[in-house]
């Protein structure tokens, strides 16, 4: 099997995982995130709608898991930004509706000792939704000592 083929069933698999979550009750919010279609787009696609590379979806992909851990665990928001952003489909003048957006983050150190950051966002006061998941660093012996590996770049944090 060669690379393109272990990717496509990666996503294929990722995919299965995904829809079969739909949601979770998260205690920070007090309420459910939902999984939904853009938010496993998100983890292909950046907010350009450019693909993103086989390397960063990947590290997205296999992590899907540990994003809905966080959430069912987390009773704690860390991050919060809040931005004006055009929403929904073009209208017939070729406009989108701007609204306030919302986007929540929250880091767990699961599986392995990985660190992973996990980000919810909110459209206006609409429903809480997935939206990403990245590894930021884990841990490794390596010649007899712990070191910090930091994301997919492999960069030793000693």
């Amino acid at each position: 099997m060669d690379q393109n083929d272990s990717f496509k069933k990666l996503k294929e698999e990722a995919r299965i995982f995904y829809d079969s979550i739909g949601k979770v009750f998260c205690p920070a919010f007090n309420a459910h995130v939902h999984f939904t279609s853009d938010g496993f787009h998100h983890l292909r696609y950046d907010s350009k709608r450019r693909e993103r590379t086989k390397p960063e979806q990947r590290n997205k992909l296999c992590h899907i898991k540990e994003a809905a851990q966080t959430m069912i665990k987390t009773s704690t928001i860390q991050e919060y930004r809040e931005e004006l952003e055009p929403t929904g489909l073009k209208d017939s003048r070729g406009f989108r509706k701007m609204e306030k957006v919302r986007y929540y983050g929250f880091w767990a150190v699961l599986k392995n000792n990985t660190r992973f950051k996990t980000i919810v966002r909110q459209e206006e006061n609409g429903p809480y939704l997935f939206w990403s998941v990245m590894p930021y660093w884990t841990e490794k012996i390596i010649n007899q000592k712990k070191v910090r590996i930091l994301a997919s770049r492999k960069i030793v944090d000693e």
